[in-house]
């Protein structure tokens, strides 16, 4: 009885503490089945760039399509949307050197960057601007979904899932079904989701480093700075749920304070994250409480169609989940209870107690729509829980070999000796063997469902470029991704927000600039960009200038007032001759940019020292690498 107890104690604990992944795996006992070693299997996947390779050749095989179909869009309107939104952001800072602020380019003038959609302020949108709006997207999607593999992959890793096991999962969670669908419809803000599972590695890491707690406040923020509307919420659940998971589990221990340390590890990267996404969470939060997105309809999804069209496509996982679970595993345990309350969020409003109900009476949650997209984070819990009964099946080979190594010696009177180190080898070559057998059928069938071939998204032929003085045009959602090319607006406004939008705004009008009566006052323009407007006034009288574009309060003048004409923007100017410079200026904004750059810059600090260690210890690994499978200790 103490016997098995202690094997039960040392489990919880090695789960908790979360020990070094490439430690053997136990048998009833609680001792190892085999030695502390380093087999050529680990040494090769611990190259990282070996493995990123793997990833990208992965990606570039599944999403085939993305990389094919050159210049075009897909043909959903939502695409062309956010495709002006973002060469609308690309202009600004690169033809005219100004933050993209203000996006004259949509629904006749709005918020650029504090927009909750915008995506400038993310890491990925560098892509962008290097490479061109049309190139850049594509490749910030098979960026994420090579961050998506390798987040997973080091999260089961972390988890002491084996190296099939955790490629398993890394394939399977970042080629979700639903990336398909995201794409197609130029969602590339939803693939933020692929970045979870590095919050949550770094998370279950914070509890013994502090450096992977300010890497899981980088990753958190990047959501957040991408447009993570969805994503970002998403990963606030998802790290609050492993917080009060691993609380209990810490209770549950004599180590004085073990509940504190995930508390402490969930709220660093929180505060970093805030720090780091200031500059885009502060001003969209401001915007959105502005012009809050109402929804009214109650959304109820019944839960045994939603259950069969996830097990349709992900019964395999699902089954290895469930061997995980069946063998008492205890982190296959602590992420199912995660996938259950996920899929308690996906099916929405069944009652006031409901989770989906309660969440929507808070702030951010009450503006989330569509329940069953909290189906991306049942299958983020569920894969995990596969990699662990997969990792569990694996380890059933060594035990069963040591077992019967104990046999044949105890039955030929020979006494207990160790099992010898080529055995133990060979057995775990067997295991490995048998779990990518088990594992490829599976795998092969869910890579077909979700592949996507040339010509199958991006089939609308682009936008061409035409260099004109910008004025309004009455737009076409549909047609959005043509006005910022051409330097036009598109008046025709479709938002999930509510935006203000002037009903004086016009059209192709002779002037974008002019008096509200032309007998007092004359306007010629001397300069144009989104946030600058310089014109020239000679005015009789006192008298009004229009500027065909939606009033914001941060509009500027250095003469006369700024003013609202019916959410026209407008100013009030003095007789005389005038050179009036009109100026959007958002204090706000800056301020909240500027502690995100100083955030970014002390992470870099770190990264950068931390990164340099980490180049050479692969140095190291790659020189040790053996040239034929060995075992050894370390």
């Amino acid at each position: 009885m103490v016997t098995e107890f202690r094997s039960v104690f040392e489990r919880l604990k090695r789960v908790v503490s979360l020990e070094d992944p490439k430690v053997a795996t136990e048998d009833k006992d609680g001792l190892p089945v085999a030695e502390r070693t380093s087999r050529w299997t680990d040494k090769c996947t611990a190259l990282v760039l070996l493995r990123f390779a793997v990833w990208m050749a992965i990606a570039a095989v599944v999403y085939r399509g993305i990389t094919t179909d050159a210049w075009k869009l897909a043909e959903w309107m939502d695409d062309h949307q956010f495709y002006a939104w973002e060469e609308a952001d690309r202009m600004t800072l690169l033809r005219w050197g100004q933050l993209p602020a203000w996006n004259p380019y949509w629904c006749g003038g709005t918020v650029g960057i504090g927009a909750p959609e915008d995506p400038f302020l993310g890491p990925d949108f560098l892509l962008r601007l290097v490479f061109g709006v049309a190139h850049g997207r594509r490749l910030a999607i098979l960026l994420l979904v090579v961050m998506g593999m390798e987040g997973m992959y080091r999260l089961c890793r972390r988890l002491d899932a084996s190296v099939i096991a955790s490629g398993f999962a890394a394939i399977v969670f970042a080629t979700c079904d639903r990336y398909v669908a995201f794409i197609h419809d130029g969602w590339i803000n939803f693939l933020g989701f692929e970045l979870i599972p590095w919050v949550a590695f770094c998370f279950l890491s914070g509890l013994e480093s502090w450096r992977y707690r300010l890497l899981g406040g980088f990753f958190f923020g990047w959501i957040v700075l991408s447009a993570g509307t969805y994503p970002a919420p998403f990963a606030l659940l998802t790290l609050a749920y492993l917080t009060v998971a691993f609380c209990l589990r810490g209770l549950r221990r004599r180590e004085p304070n073990a509940w504190l340390t995930p508390i402490l590890s969930a709220a660093t990267i929180g505060a970093v994250g805030l720090f780091v996404s200031c500059g885009k969470l502060i001003p969209t939060l401001a915007f959105v409480r502005q012009f809050p997105r109402v929804f009214t309809p109650i959304e109820r999804l019944e839960i045994p169609p939603l259950f069969s069209a996830f097990y349709d496509t992900y019964g395999a996982v699902l089954l290895f989940a469930f061997v995980g679970l069946i063998l008492a595993d205890v982190a296959a345990g602590i992420f199912a209870g995660g996938m259950v309350f996920f899929f308690a969020l996906a099916s929405g409003d069944t009652g006031p107690w409901s989770p989906f109900h309660i969440l929507k009476t808070l702030p951010i949650f009450s503006q989330l729509r569509f329940p069953d997209r909290y189906m991306v984070m049942v299958l983020f819990f569920t894969v995990v829980c596969a990699a662990r009964g997969i990792t569990r099946m694996e380890d059933l080979v060594p035990t069963l070999a040591r077992g019967l190594w104990r046999r044949s010696r105890a039955w030929m009177n020979r006494g207990d000796s160790e099992i010898p180190r080529p055995l133990i080898w060979a057995a775990v070559a067997v295991a490995t063997y048998c779990a990518y057998r088990v594992t490829r059928p599976a795998l092969d069938d869910l890579l077909t469902r979700v592949r996507i071939k040339p010509a199958q998204i991006y089939v609308q032929e682009g936008p061409r470029s035409f260099e004109q003085p910008f004025r309004q045009h009455r737009g076409n959602r549909r047609d959005a991704h043509i006005f910022p090319s051409i330097n036009m607006g598109s008046i025709n406004c479709v938002a999930g927000n509510p935006l203000p939008e002037s009903a004086l705004l016009r059209g192709d009008l002779p002037a974008e600039e002019y008096p509200v009566d032309a007998s007092k006052a004359t306007v010629r323009r001397i300069a144009w960009s989104p946030n600058v407007i310089e014109l020239e006034v000679d005015a009789s009288e006192s008298t009004t200038i229009r500027i065909n574009q939606n009033w914001a309060p941060e509009w500027r003048s250095n003469v006369g007032t700024v003013r609202s004409d019916e959410k026209l923007l407008a100013v009030d100017v003095p007789a005389g001759k005038h050179r009036i410079t009109l100026a959007y200026q958002n204090r706000l904004l800056l301020l909240c940019l500027l502690v995100s750059l100083l955030a970014v810059l002390a992470l870099l600090g770190v990264l950068v020292r931390d990164t340099w260690y980490g180049v050479k210890s692969a140095r190291r690994r790659w020189a040790s690498l053996p040239t034929w499978p060995t075992s050894r200790r370390d």
